[in-house]
């Protein structure tokens, strides 16, 4: 190696095949340093190379190019060229002209292709073998396969397709939803993952190219479909997770491909960081944060990324400060949403510490949600239909780690594994209250009377008309049950489900309940209290409008009698309406003035009573309709009393049998403070009841009366 000068050229050695680069301005983004003695050469004009230096240990020496299995190594200003095993690419910071720029395109695809940052990969969607290859051989075949209504779409060729006048929207809204946020990448990427067929690779690779052509970030305000707040950043998610895996396989030999992955995913978290773009207060804004923090930790070298990966964390404890009670209950108005969004942040805490990475403190307090579920669990297994949750039987799949929680265990299984839980009686934050008669005992755990509450207003996430709606469940069926979300859509039952009518509360004659941001935490739970025999709850709500004050009592007496009181202050007179939504199959059998029983095929029975106190008024049963599952619509009936008055109040009574008892006298006395039912049932038993009429979310309940 006598020919061979450390750390410098002769001059005249380089003059035919050097290219001069001094003077391009500014540092230069790629680099390299190397751990020991490392021949450069010098390109021959046969083609050959020429062993003409050795670079020193440790010095930093710019990389400019690319050349067939070399890099071009700047040393002294003049251009020589390095092994590409023997010369670590290196950079210390990738700023968006960088990227942006196509004369750095070779480089970016050698430097991201053996880029190693993260081990562990953060998926939206797990899907198993077998559900990942059955949906992208499908997708390989012309037909995606997407989780919502129709269900189905048809692409005969991706190359070609068009995302907007293409897509077979339907009614549902999520449908174009999945579609946009790459619900099919996902598959294709998680098919390969476990066959290693690079054919799922080569689809992927066509379908982000098609998409990033028709939806350039830069215009994104343009493209709402393609740019949606929660989409934007599933999408990312399934983005980084295909490039991870497509970096490292033999299809990665197209530099152009490389560079617009990276400027893609530059361009989206130019977007999730973009303020006017974000939502905060919302389930959709967790989402941006967790996409912004993945970016950031798996491409650390972008210019923002620092930057990003700060924001995220601030933004997400915001968001976890305001969406997760003291108590964990995640206050978005929908048990279903506790079960998805503790999924969600579960699997991202997991991808956090699987990786090393730091972000929102807050997220420690995910591992308790679970427990919360356990009380929102109904007899039939079931969670109740406030909000946006569904009705279908929930499984021991209902979480990936419902072993861990004993408790929620013994709830799903219907009382067979697990551990019996001690509490009957529950209030979570302000936003539920839950009053349950047994957990299978001694009676049958299906059988169970289960009584909850559900309030609060803390943003519009999945929020409905809903404001102290009740769900009332016992002896194996439902009694009075909300109306279900009915799925995202823009049929008019979408609306109908969410309106004040579908839900077991009061209002003021057709008006709906004013959800702005001015009454934000203007109602709640106020107490849950169990006490001799009698389960009892307070809630209160200024959503009514015109400066109404609402509050509701509810007690369940552990005898299949339930009372529900309310009152309604107002300083002008209107006319309020009560409404209790019936279960699908009970049907009236008995009539008469403030009084109506109602019967299923099982000889189940509910009698409704509206005990006369305020004004008078009139009670009438009127057609309704419920969807335990997304665009199913069912009818049924539904109880409505209606009064006039400057306030009012209604006290409705509801006993349930299974065994044909019945009220045969009820009564109720008015004080300044409460409510006294005394009522008496057919098989000799009789109880008198104080309820309380509230003031607001200072009351403390008063001591019940009880008589045998």
């Amino acid at each position: 190696m006598k020919h061979l000068i450390r750390g410098t050229l002769l001059t005249t050695a380089l003059v035919m095949a050097a290219t001069s680069v001094g003077a391009e301005a500014g540092a230069r983004p790629f680099f390299t340093e190397v751990a020991k003695d490392t021949t450069v050469y010098r390109l021959m004009p046969d083609k050959s190379m020429k062993p003409i230096a050795l670079l020193t240990p440790n010095k930093r020496y710019d990389v400019v190019g690319v050349s067939g299995g070399y890099y071009q190594v700047e040393v002294n200003g003049r251009r020589t060229y390095g092994l590409k095993r023997d010369i670590p690419l290196k950079t210390a910071l990738l700023t968006q002209a960088v990227v942006a720029d196509s004369q750095y395109d070779r480089l970016l695809h050698n430097y991201t292709a053996h880029s190693v940052k993260r081990g562990v990969p953060y998926y939206y969607g797990f899907l198993t073998e077998a559900q990942a290859v059955s949906q992208a051989d499908s997708a390989l075949k012309g037909s995606w396969r997407l989780g919502a209504a129709p269900g189905r779409q048809a692409v005969p060729d991706i190359a070609t397709f068009d995302w907007e006048r293409d897509i077979r929207v339907g009614d549902s809204t999520s449908f174009m939803f999945q579609a946009q946020y790459w619900m099919v990448l996902n598959q294709v990427t998680m098919a390969y993952h476990y066959t290693k067929d690079a054919k799922y690779l080569a689809y992927g690779k066509q379908l982000v190219e098609g998409w990033v052509k028709q939806y350039p970030t830069a215009q994104y305000k343009r493209y709402p479909n393609a740019y949606h707040q929660q989409g934007t950043a599933i999408r990312t998610f399934h983005l980084i997770n295909f490039w991870n895996q497509f970096k490292k396989s033999r299809l990665n030999n197209d530099p152009a491909f490389s560079a617009l992955v990276l400027r893609t995913v530059e361009g989206h978290g130019d977007i999730l960081s973009t303020p006017s773009f974000y939502r905060p207060r919302h389930n959709h804004g967790i989402f941006q944060d967790m996409a912004l923090t993945d970016i950031a930790e798996t491409f650390p070298e972008l210019e923002r990324s620092s930057e990003w990966r700060d924001l995220a964390a601030l933004r997400l404890t915001e968001q976890l400060d305001h969406s997760l009670s003291p108590d964990n209950v995640h206050l978005e108005h929908s048990p279903g949403y506790q079960v998805y969004t503790y999924e969600m942040l579960y699997r991202f805490n997991r991808w956090i510490e699987a990786n090393a990475f730091t972000t929102s403190p807050r997220l420690e307090a995910v591992r308790q949600m679970p427990e919360t579920l356990t009380h929102l669990v109904k007899p039939n297994r079931t969670l109740p239909l406030f909000g946006d949750t569904t009705g279908e039987p929930r499984t021991m799949s209902m979480i990936s780690t419902l072993r861990n929680y004993p408790h929620l265990m013994y709830a799903v299984s219907g009382g067979k594994e697990g551990e019996r839980p001690l509490e009957r009686t529950k209030q979570l934050h302000t936003q539920y209250a839950i009053l349950r008669e047994h957990w299978g005992e001694k009676e049958p755990f299906a059988d169970a009377i289960s009584l909850m509450m559900t309030a609060g207003f803390h943003n519009t996430a999945h929020k409905h008309q809903d404001d102290l709606s009740i769900d009332l469940y016992g002896y194996g069926r439902d009694f009075i049950v909300e109306t279900g979300r009915f799925g995202y859509t823009t049929l008019p039952q979408r609306n109908a489900a969410v309106h004040v009518n579908a839900h077991n509360t009061v209002n003021t004659g057709t008006r709906q309940l004013t959800l702005h941001p001015s009454t934000i935490g203007k109602s709640g739970i106020v107490s849950v209290e169990e006490t001799e025999g009698l389960q009892r709850a307070l809630g209160y709500s200024e959503l009514i409008g015109q400066d109404m004050h609402h509050t509701r009592s509810i007690a369940h007496d552990q005898a299949g009698t339930v009372i529900v009181a309310d009152t309604i202050r107002s300083d002008s007179r209107a006319s309020f309406t009560q409404r209790f939504h019936l279960g699908v199959g009970l049907e009236p059998v008995a009539e008469q003035t403030g009084e109506m029983t109602f019967r299923d095929k099982e000889g189940r029975t509910l009698q409704v009573v509206q005990l006369p106190v305020a004004s008078s008024g009139a009670m009438k049963r009127e057609s309704s309709f419920i969807a335990y599952r997304d665009f199913e619509w069912v009818p049924r009936h539904q109880v409505v009393s209606t009064k006039t008055g400057a306030g009012t109040s209604f006290v409705t009574l509801f006993h349930m049998s299974k065994s044909g008892t019945n009220v045969t006298f009820s009564n109720v006395v008015e004080n300044d403070a409460s409510y006294v039912v005394t009522y008496s049932l057919s098989d000799g038993r009789s109880r008198t009841i104080e309820m309380p009429k509230g003031e607001g979310p200072v009351l403390e309940l008063e001591e019940v009366e009880i008589s045998e």
